[in-house]
């Protein structure tokens, strides 16, 4: 039949999927998921992971704390090479042989010795003196004097030597102790030790010194222990009698 004017025609209704095609089209619908993103290389997580440790600086005050700090350490060392300079003990002047051939420092005997090292060169003397007569069971003097006879520094920074007298002894030529220094004194030109002795026996005795003195070398700044000298055995040049 036909179908009558002024009525519209109903939309046709959307076509059913065929049967078995449900699926597809439920997948149509779903948009595809997006592409995966590339992992980070190594280094870069390893960089990462660093940044995240690492404190950013301080700008400003350490720098002025090592700047003071530097400051008061070379104070403090100049104050030291000051005071250790200002503590170097005098130089012994050379005085040729003045000493070692006087008849009153070396009336008894005089010993002569000769050091070259790496601080240079030097000659010293060891003049005796004192009685040539005594008297059983009196004491006596003996003095012992140490002078420096010449000396070359081995480089300009080296002044000059001082010496310490450490140990002067007097004894029978058998090595029998008869007596040792009990003081020693500077005298400007030399340093001096005096060694008493007493004698329990009558006679004529033959007799030697021995010496220990330490050599210090004064420097333009500071001075240093140089060496320890050892004198073994300097002879009377006499022998000293004894009534």
């Amino acid at each position: 039949m036909g179908r009558p004017d002024g009525v519209r025609p109903l939309s046709s209704p959307e076509p059913k999927p065929e049967p078995g095609n449900e699926k597809s089209v439920v997948e149509a619908e779903i948009p595809p998921p997006p592409p995966d993103e590339p992992e980070p290389a190594p280094e870069e997580v390893w960089k990462e992971d660093y940044d995240d440790l690492v404190e950013p600086e301080k700008p400003g005050k350490p720098k002025k704390k090592r700047r003071w700090g530097g400051m008061i350490i070379t104070i403090v060392v100049i104050l030291v090479l000051v005071v250790w300079t200002i503590m170097s003990p005098k130089i012994l002047p050379a005085q040729g042989e003045t000493y070692i051939r006087s008849p009153a420092y070396a009336s008894l005997g005089d010993f002569t010795g000769y050091r070259d090292i790496w601080a240079g060169n030097t000659s010293w003397g060891v003049s005796i003196s004192g009685p040539a007569n005594g008297t059983v069971n009196q004491p006596m003097q003996f003095m012992v004097l140490l002078t420096k006879i010449s000396e070359k520094p081995g480089n300009w920074f080296l002044r000059g030597t001082s010496m310490d007298l450490r140990n002067v002894s007097i004894h029978l030529m058998d090595g029998t102790f008869l007596g040792a220094m009990t003081n020693q004194t500077d005298l400007g030109f030399g340093i001096s030790a005096t060694v008493p002795v007493t004698f329990t026996n009558p006679g004529s005795f033959e007799l030697y010194i021995h010496a220990k003195f330490l050599v210090l070398e004064v420097m333009r700044i500071g001075f240093i222990p140089l060496e320890m000298v050892n004198i073994p055995e300097a002879d009377f040049d006499i022998t000293i009698d004894i009534v």
